[in-house]
């Protein structure tokens, strides 16, 4: 993360040299070279030898340039916030993660605590069996049928150990250390309809702003290279001092020349026309990626609603199978003992009971999880939805003189430039996805009934 916020203002550079090229651009050179001679053939040689010293100052300033420096300044200035949008991404997808695992571990640890109990309960039942056959009041396949679900129930204590261990790994990997004393998980925003959601993803989801600023940049990109092809204007000054022979300094020039250039490309070789092309897909390019970025949140958020709306429906009814899983092993165990029920029914009436409250552990942290997917998804997920830290702010970041790149002649110049500019390239044909639901599911009837609850009452 660290190095993602170098990255972010590595790009803020990029925006400092832009308006920097406003600016003027002051030179020094200076030489000191030996230079020896001899002339042949003439009626009398001569040789010459010595040192000669020379030294220029030179001042270049861009006046006008055709809205280059301009287009340049929007191409820095959409990278920066890209950029931005981008760091925000991976802050939220870093967010999640946590989430991910710190409800992984607490779901992890009770559905171990669950298969803990369901041992607990599958040994007790052997010790009965054991203790009856030792009566011969059961028989040795009854004994063997309880030995095999509780050495099943003992694999499954030992994976679930296994499953905690790998998710506090994971916990650690995000957070530095392992998992301690984990609290309930902070209650999380309210969500509305999908329709409100899609609306808040359209402004907030940093993808999507990352993709979009991405295409402005390129956007510039044409115009830069479409200003390139135009006329460039700068006015230049230098004062130079120099000698008038190679071989000494005693009889030297100074002179001091100004004036305004005039710069206009008349032929590349193709270079500057084949430079706008690319300029020009590459945008085309972009503004698809607009496109499949936009339709990639759409469906993750799609997939997380559905999952959510499916957890939410689920969790009810898991309950209720969870609460009658718990009074048919009382009753069945009892009706077992009467003789009215089998060693098998009280064995699988058992492991009813262990699948419905696991799916009862999993589907709640399957809430949560999907609640956090849905605020990353929409944009709105930050450090402040569940702690109360600071988000970090990039503009924190000390500008010292950077801020003042390219003055004061951008001050006059930049409007100029920019009222100049050429034109940027052309829309992209782009199928925009606007569905908003599925009308499959929405026209399904549901077969399903309320959920069974019962009050505590005493089972026959």
């Amino acid at each position: 993360m660290q190095g993602n916020r170098d990255l972010v203002a590595a790009s803020d550079e990029l925006v400092v040299q832009a308006r920097a090229a406003y600016g003027p651009n002051l030179s020094l050179s200076a030489q000191h070279t030996f230079t020896a001679a001899r002339t042949r053939g003439t009626a009398l040689p001569a040789e010459d030898q010595g040192f000669a010293s020379s030294v220029e100052l030179s001042l270049n300033q861009p006046l006008f340039t055709s809205g280059r420096l301009a287009a340049g300044i929007d191409a820095a200035e959409a990278t920066r916030l890209s950029a931005r949008e981008a760091l925000r991404g991976q802050t939220q997808q870093l967010l999640l993660d946590v989430v991910s695992a710190y409800v992984g571990v607490r779901r992890d640890t009770q559905l171990y605590a669950i298969a803990v109990e369901n041992y607990e309960l599958l040994r007790g039942q052997n010790d009965v069996i054991a203790a009856r056959y030792a009566l011969r009041d059961s028989t040795r396949p009854d004994l063997e049928q309880t030995a095999n679900r509780l050495e099943l129930a003992a694999g499954r204590v030992i994976e679930a150990r296994a499953t905690v261990d790998a998710s506090a790994a994971r916990y650690r990997h995000l957070v530095g250390h392992y998992p301690q004393d984990l609290a309930p998980p902070p209650p999380l925003p309210a969500l509305s309809t999908l329709e409100t959601l899609y609306v808040t993803a359209e402004r907030y989801n940093p993808n999507l702003a990352a993709a979009t600023l991405t295409a402005e940049a390129s956007r510039a990109q044409v115009r830069a290279a479409r200003a390139q092809m135009r006329p460039q204007v700068s006015a230049f000054s230098a004062l130079s001092r120099s000698p008038l022979s190679p071989y000494q300094n005693t009889v030297r020039e100074e002179a001091v020349s100004a004036g305004v250039r005039l710069t206009l490309q008349l032929y590349s070789g193709g270079l500057q026309s084949s430079a706008l092309r690319q300029a020009i897909t590459a945008n085309l390019a972009d503004q698809q990626f607009v496109e499949e970025a936009r339709r990639t949140m759409r469906e993750t958020l799609a997939a997380n609603w559905s999952r959510l709306q499916a957890a939410e429906a689920s969790l009810p009814r898991y309950r209720a199978a969870v609460q009658a899983g718990e009074r048919a092993v009382d009753g069945v165990s009892r009706q077992e003992t009467a003789g009215i029920r089998t060693l098998r029914d009280v064995l699988q009436v058992t492991n009813d009971l262990l699948n419905a409250r696991t799916a009862a552990a999993q589907t709640e942290a399957e809430i949560y999880l999907r609640q956090a997917a849905l605020l990353r998804d929409t944009g709105i997920l930050s450090i402040t939805t569940l702690t109360d830290h600071a988000p970090y702010d990039p503009d924190t970041r000390v500008p010292g003189i950077a801020r003042y790149a390219g003055h004061p002649v951008r001050i006059v110049m930049e409007p100029i430039d920019r009222l100049l500019q050429p034109r940027a390239g052309r829309e992209a044909p782009i199928e925009r996805e606007n569905a908003s639901h599925f009308e499959w599911s929405e026209t399904l009837p549901d077969p399903l009934s309320p959920p069974v609850l019962h009050d505590d009452e005493a089972i026959p």
